[in-house]
């Protein structure tokens, strides 16, 4: 079934998402309340080079809970810090990650004279200073990197997310105690049911589906909730009046750490 559309800056609908439900932002706020996290998006890419050194330095000195940075692997087995499957929109190199070895991906210029880092490097950076969400952006990359924080033996929160939830599900199988978010474009027909049969204990959804309904379907299956990517400070403000538990934006030191 498809119920739920997407839409251009424009407010055009160009796509639908199947089996989705668009909730409309009727009601009051409702969640646990008090306590709003602070996630600094690919760092903190409002102010550096996204998933960068200096991006999580960034997001470190504006007091983010976590950072959030995404996962690929290159040709050699490395696991490194990039959004995108091509290295052409963040770096000085073009190609696919997955087809360039760690040494040729470690020459590229990723913004400002900042390297593209592998994981160990994102690990030794925030550990004991800040949280990480780490997602998962190629499959079957899950369990290695699962694999890559228990040997770093980082100190902190770790949260494991993907929108290929079979990843996260490997990583619980591992683990049945790893924190894991199932990432989504919007709320499922099925409300919690996609949490659960991912097996996490909470979700990323797209903050323009986020309303109280949404919320509250979330909360009362016990699930934690966090919306992306939200910058501007009325979306910000909207996000949290409806009830996320977290906030994932470029521009961090917007969201306020506390229910207002």
């Amino acid at each position: 079934m498809f119920v739920c559309l997407r839409h251009d800056s424009w407010g055009k609908d160009v796509a639908v998402v199947e089996g989705c439900t668009s909730l409309e932002n009727t009601d009051s706020a409702r969640g646990n309340g008090g306590r709003i996290f602070r996630i600094g998006h690919r760092g903190a890419a409002g102010h550096a080079a996204e998933n960068t050194i200096a991006a999580i330095r960034k997001g470190i000195s504006l007091g983010v809970d976590f950072v959030e940075v995404d996962v690929q692997r290159t040709r050699d087995g490395r696991l490194v810090v990039m959004h995108d499957e091509r290295v052409d929109r963040t770096t000085d190199g073009t190609g696919l990650i997955s087809a360039m070895t760690w040494d040729e991906v470690r020459r590229l210029d990723a913004g400002d004279g900042e390297g593209v880092p592998g994981v160990e490097a994102v690990l030794a950076e925030a550990s004991g200073r800040v949280g990480v969400m780490l997602e998962v952006k190629a499959a079957g990359i899950g369990a290695d990197l699962y694999r890559a924080v228990a040997m770093a033996e980082f100190s902190g929160p770790v949260i494991y997310a993907s929108f290929l939830h079979a990843e996260i599900v490997a990583i619980r199988r591992i683990d049945p105690l790893a924190r894991t978010m199932a990432l989504v474009e919007c709320v499922p027909a099925s409300g919690a049911g996609l949490a659960r049969d991912a097996k996490a204990q909470m979700v990323g959804l797209n903050h323009e589906f986020a309303s109280a309904d949404s919320m509250a379907t979330l909360h009362e299956a016990g699930v934690e909730v966090w919306v992306y990517t939200v910058n501007e400070p009325e979306m910000i403000r909207r996000a949290v009046d409806v009830g996320a538990d977290g906030v994932i934006s470029d521009y961090p030191e917007r969201v306020a750490k506390v229910r207002g």
